[in-house]
């Protein structure tokens, strides 16, 4: 999927000659093409919709809340260091974020000019808290597309669907970077020091002396796993799940249209709905989002803790493969991608120190395989400097288990979702080989 500046240029109005052609037809068919006869009860906007809007906008307040928190906590405790770290992870981020969504704004007030002043003053006003505005931009346009629903106005839906669409695809964007730009080094952080700690002393109490580092070293552990667990893989797969399906619809009306027409026929002969594109290839399915969740989580995990480890033995030099991994990436994405500017290069670079994510169109099998080759050439460097560095910590084993372990867990998921459980199942091997197995049985009794 191509990261756009802004998804909303893809969903500007048609052509003057399409889009008085799609007016003739809109007493027969409404946007999709589907015949104005479809059943009343089916609304785009979804109750589980509305349900992601409400979960994600918690999820984000409750996850800037715990790191300032946190941020505190290190300020009290005496550790100043520490302290001016978080809150950078904290900053640095969400100005980026509420700069392209600024960006974003202007662009799509390029295209339908919004003429209300108090809309502006309080996207200029709150934008480092931007992904909120988003969320309830999102929220807004899912409620006046089931409004339209209701009312029978099926265009106007699909409209107010698609800009929901757009937003949560953008939304989805910008807390990709804010996840892995802020939360990823502040659990990279957490973590190093757990590991440092014996677990006995992990909840160890002085009563008579209170240790002020005691309520940090207990809260990182929950920290560490509700973000890895939730905040960051759970982050991923929304921003997956999101983009593929925006860009899909995004790309609809560049589909034949003769052949949208032939398996239209097709399933209304066979007694289904109808189907469009981006139905058939961006929506994706329970066993799709479970196996993207488990490949992120492991290999998220995996990353987390190779740069943890690392911390902990050289401390001092973990910029050094930070930042010549970082360039690597954000030189490999700035050239890979097309129109893909140089500050998004950056930020895409940054996420791909510790997750792979799809950031242009067509097959991803060679940039998947060099992603791995550099994770695990990393991880070889690491586990050597690990091993020799901390031979009595009593992670030694553990630490170089989970690093080598969540990256080859998260491989074979990730075989799992590009074999069986992608989208277009049209070009996935284990589709195909199912065919084929298929294809040969009537042949064989045949021959018997």
């Amino acid at each position: 999927m191509k990261t756009q500046p802004s998804k909303r240029v893809a969903f500007s109005p048609l052509p003057a000659e399409d889009k008085e052609a799609v007016d003739q037809t809109t007493a027969e068919k409404d946007a999709d093409g589907l015949v104005s006869e479809r059943p009343a009860s089916v609304c785009k906007f979804t109750w589980w919709n509305e349900l992601v809007i409400w979960f994600s906008m918690i999820f984000y307040v409750a996850d800037l809340c715990l790191d300032l928190w946190v941020c505190v906590a290190h300020f009290k405790a005496q550790l100043p260091k520490s302290g001016w770290f978080i809150f950078f992870c904290i900053l640095l981020p969400n100005l980026y974020a509420g700069y392209k969504s600024l960006q974003w704004y202007l662009r799509a007030h390029a295209i339908t000019p919004l003429r209300k002043p108090l809309v502006w003053i309080i996207r200029v006003f709150f934008f480092p808290i931007s992904p909120l505005l988003r969320y309830i931009d999102a929220l807004m346009y899912g409620y006046h597309a089931r409004q339209a629903w209701k009312q029978g106005n099926l265009s106007k839906e699909r409209k107010n669907f698609e800009n929901y669409l757009v937003e949560s695809a953008e939304v989805a964007m910008l807390r990709l970077v804010v996840i892995f730009l802020e939360d990823a080094p502040i659990v990279v952080l957490n973590l190093a020091e757990l590991i440092k700690t014996p677990p006995n002393k992990w909840t160890d109490i002085q009563e008579s002396k209170p240790d002020p580092e005691f309520v940090p070293e207990f809260v990182r552990l929950g920290s560490v796993v509700a973000k890895l667990a939730c905040t960051m893989t759970l982050g991923v797969v929304h921003y997956m799940s999101c983009n593929k399906l925006a860009w899909h619809l995004a790309n609809t009306q560049q589909q034949d249209r003769q052949m949208q027409q032939q398996e239209e026929e097709e399933d209304a002969a066979a007694g289904k709905r109808p189907k469009q594109p981006w139905e058939k290839k961006g929506v994706l399915s329970w066993p799709a989002e479970f196996a993207i969740y488990c490949w992120q989580l492991l290999s998220i995990g995996s990353r987390v803790v190779a740069y943890a480890l690392f911390s902990v033995v050289h401390f001092r030099l973990l910029w050094v493969p930070i930042m010549l991994r970082w360039i690597i990436h954000s030189v490999w994405i700035f050239f890979d991608v097309r129109e893909m500017s140089i500050v998004n290069s950056i930020a895409f670079g940054g996420v791909y120190l510790f997750s792979f994510v799809t950031t242009s169109p067509g097959r991803q099998i060679l940039r998947i395989l060099l992603y791995y080759v550099i994770t695990f050439g990393e991880n070889i460097i690491i586990g050597i400097l690990w091993s020799y560095g901390a031979p009595d910590n009593y992670f030694q084993e553990a630490g170089l288990g989970v690093m080598f372990g969540g990256a080859a867990g998260g491989l074979l998921f990730l075989m799992l979702y590009y074999g069986c459980f992608h989208p277009d199942r049209a070009s996935t091997w284990g589709w195909q080989w199912l065919r084929e197995r298929r294809a040969k049985r009537p042949q064989r009794s045949a021959v018997v």
